[in-house]
């Protein structure tokens, strides 16, 4: 559920409501008033900026990246896979810090409640990831032996940079990319869409676009499944908590399970 904040007209005091409430009583001086329909038009408007500039920003320096670099003077042809490496990190934390100004009041709001509440946030939720975690292997599995695809262009890519720039990786999907992801394909896609379904769904499919823009071949695309699901899962948990902490906690633990399964397989040589 997506709350708003109101001032009590009575007494000052900051009350928090769902969006589509008309009336609401202060929990302070019980004062029972209508909500002001400007007001709550105001604040969808500044939502709607909040997560239009957060998709944009991200989009926009992710796209024109390597014509900003040649702008600069920079031969993108000319960098080794560490120095673009370097650059893209670089640019990781430009993004990460736009995205938590245009989103730092809600984040102040999100950090008080997860220090309040993380225990039983974590125990709300731990089910979804684990049911998204599950069927995100079965539909990679599905892929895998039915097209004979080991892994999908996407994690090709992170394994061939691993290999030449491990530390890149484990800071990129362990932090930088969980943190920047939830901001973006959850924070900034609800601060736009409110309505429950629309959110969810556009939240995942996009999410797991995101992830197949690579495409080797036809079958990447089909990728966008098992990509999708855990974007679906995280978007519900925004959704029922109204806090990005949340999916962000979770996204971190699935990046780095699936971080410690790469170092275990380098190191056994299984793959």
């Amino acid at each position: 559920m997506s709350l708003i904040e109101l001032k009590c007209k009575n007494c000052g005091a900051i009350l928090k409501t769902d969006r589509d409430t008309e009336q609401i009583t202060c929990e302070y001086c019980h004062t029972n008033f209508k909500v002001d329909k400007e007001n709550k038009n105001s604040n969808n408007f500044k939502d709607f900026l909040r997560g239009f500039c957060g998709i944009f920003i991200y989009l926009f320096l992710n796209i024109a990246l390597g014509s900003i670099l040649t702008l600069l003077g920079i031969n993108v042809s000319e960098l080794s896979k560490k120095q673009a490496a370097i650059i893209s990190m670089g640019v990781s934390f430009i993004i990460l810090a736009i995205l938590i100004a245009l989103s730092w009041k809600t984040l102040k709001k999100n950090i008080k409640d997860y220090k309040e509440n993380w225990s039983e946030l974590f125990k709300r939720n731990f089910k979804y990831w684990i049911c998204s975690t599950v069927i995100m292997i079965t539909c990679n599995l599905i892929i895998s032996l039915t097209f004979n695809r080991l892994t999908s262009a996407n994690d090709q890519t992170i394994r061939n940079i691993f290999d030449i720039f491990p530390i890149y990786i484990i800071i990129e999907a362990a932090i930088l990319a969980p943190i920047t992801e939830e901001l973006v394909f959850r924070q900034s896609i609800r601060y736009i869409f409110k309505n429950k379904f629309l959110f969810i769904t556009l939240s995942g499919l996009i999410f797991g676009f995101m992830h197949v823009a690579s495409l080797n071949s036809w079958v990447d695309f089909l990728y966008i499944i098992p990509y999708s699901v855990p974007g679906f899962f995280f978007a519900y948990m925004l959704y029922k908590e109204d806090n990005v902490l949340v999916p962000i906690s979770f996204h971190m633990i699935h990046n780095s399970m699936a971080l410690i399964l790469l170092i275990i397989s380098k190191l056994t040589g299984a793959m």
